[in-house]
């Protein structure tokens, strides 16, 4: 090579924006163009001659892909970072070898990625902000739930929804629903289902409480053909296969028998089903949300539930709170319900302040099917526009009244008291349960003698709905 082709790579070398370094096969800096000394923060005059290994113990890079080169005998890509320039670099070493396969060189090329670094910062920050505006965007949405029949104005029951849609973005499952009778348990579940990815399948539901132990069974796993008298001769799907790829929705599942709950704990663990005098288990995959309105603890701690299968349904727990304990969405509920049924009925009724506070005074015992309900009377059935003495009116009356021995004629048997006293709870069981296991519940008694007392007074449980 002739002393203009030598300056002519040189110039090269040297101009190169790449940092460019050369070293011989032991690992010393033969050679180190202008860009290195930039972006490493040294002078070549400081390094060359010095083994690599020297400048990384003393602190002048992190790591030094010439020596990794000369440990493995192939190409080495990393990160290193120079403190000196406070830069990150993007180096490579690669190997020359000689005729009999020996390193005679290596060289190093270095780039800096402290842009790139700076860019994956800000595209982060970018995430991070986008991530913001959809929370707020959440937030104004959880504002105008009243179109998917959810208020939540109340602190509370915003971060009930915020919850709730968190576990429906991360796709969870074996969600328990906790809450009082009437809190909108249902709702809650369907909201979950509608922001998840299972959205496009089915949502089935079933209420627990609904059905004896052999029927429900068979509700929810299905029969094959023959499995008991009466039974279809094709045999019949259960929910569990008709909510595959979807979401079950198990509603009162504190009155689950024990049987029932062994079968459902073996699904959750191995997600798979065997239906009522079936022989081969069905492979299942659907998001399983639960919900109840009895201490299920208290039930573990009476043998009445299984704790597996609690510490199961409760990976994820949501708790509504009763009405009485959020009054905004006490006023918010009473303006949607109005406006509600004000078009169905084909009316222009209105409140004012005294039913408002009437209504924010009452503790609400059914909480918002009840007041669903007080709403829906005043407006069917008051035959003035202006609402407030019919609301007031209503609410004392649904108010807990005590009865005494005092408030009956003072010539009343003792028989005709008692059964005075049984008429009036059963009232307030009918205006505030669905169904007769529902009173049951309330009353304290069990099922079939809420059914004969209720024939005994002429009276009936209507099914409601929220």
């Amino acid at each position: 090579m002739n002393a203009r082709e030598f300056n002519y790579l040189n110039t090269i070398f040297d101009r190169s924006e790449d940092g460019l370094m050369i070293c011989d096969a032991r690992g010393r800096i033969l050679k180190m163009n202008r860009a290195a000394e930039r972006l490493n923060g040294i002078k070549a005059c400081e390094v060359v001659g010095k083994d690599v290994r020297a400048l990384v113990q003393e602190g002048q890079i992190n790591r030094s892909a010439t020596q990794e080169v000369i440990e493995t005998l192939r190409q080495v890509s990393l990160v290193q970072t120079t403190p000196r320039s406070g830069v990150t670099l993007l180096v490579t070493g690669t190997p020359v070898f000689n005729a009999d396969n020996e390193i005679l060189y290596v060289v190093v090329n270095e780039r800096d990625i402290s842009l790139i670094e700076d860019m994956k910062r800000e595209l982060a920050q970018v995430r991070q902000e986008s991530q913001k505006m959809r929370d707020e965007l959440t937030e104004l949405t959880l504002l105008e739930l009243k179109n998917n029949h959810i208020v939540a104005q109340s602190s509370s029951m915003k971060q009930t929804l915020r919850l709730a849609m968190k576990l429906a973005r991360i796709d969870s499952s074996n969600i328990l629903i906790q809450g009082e009778s009437g809190t909108g348990k249902g709702l809650l579940a369907k909201f979950i289902h509608a922001n998840s990815l299972w959205s496009k399948k089915s949502f089935i539901q079933i209420n627990c409480a609904a059905l004896p132990e052999n029927l429900l069974e068979a509700e929810l796993f299905g029969y094959e053909r023959g499995a008991f008298t009466g039974a279809r001769e094709s045999g019949k799907a259960g929910l569990f296969e008709l909510a595959a790829g979807g979401t079950l929705f198990l509603d009162e599942i504190g009155e689950l028998s024990l049987g029932v709950q062994a079968k459902l704990l073996k699904y959750l663990d191995d997600h798979e089903i065997m239906p009522v005098g079936g022989t081969r288990a069905k492979k299942i995959d659907c998001s399983i949300i639960a919900a109840t309105n009895r201490n299920l603890d208290q039930r573990t701690l009476k043998h009445q539930f299984r704790l597996d299968l609690l510490h199961r349904l409760n990976t994820f727990t949501l708790f509504i709170p009763p009405l009485r304990d959020r009054p905004e969405d006490i006023l918010e509920l009473t303006a949607t319900c109005l406006k509600k049924y004000n078009k169905r009925y084909n009316r222009r009724t209105y409140i004012g302040y005294k039913a408002y506070e009437a209504l924010k005074s009452y503790a609400f015992p059914g909480n918002v099917r009840e007041l669903i309900n007080i709403i829906k009377q005043a407006v069917v059935m008051c035959d003035r526009r202006f609402l407030d003495d019919y609301i007031i009116r209503a609410t004392e009356n649904l108010r807990p009244r005590v009865t005494t021995v005092a408030s009956f004629a003072g010539d009343a048997s003792l028989s005709e008291k008692l059964n005075r006293i049984e008429y009036e709870m059963l009232i307030q069981a009918v205006g505030r349960c669905r169904t007769t296991r529902e009173a049951a519940v309330f009353l304290g008694i069990s099922q079939p003698t809420v059914v004969r007392k209720l024939k005994k007074h002429g009276m009936t449980m209507e099914k409601q709905t929220v």
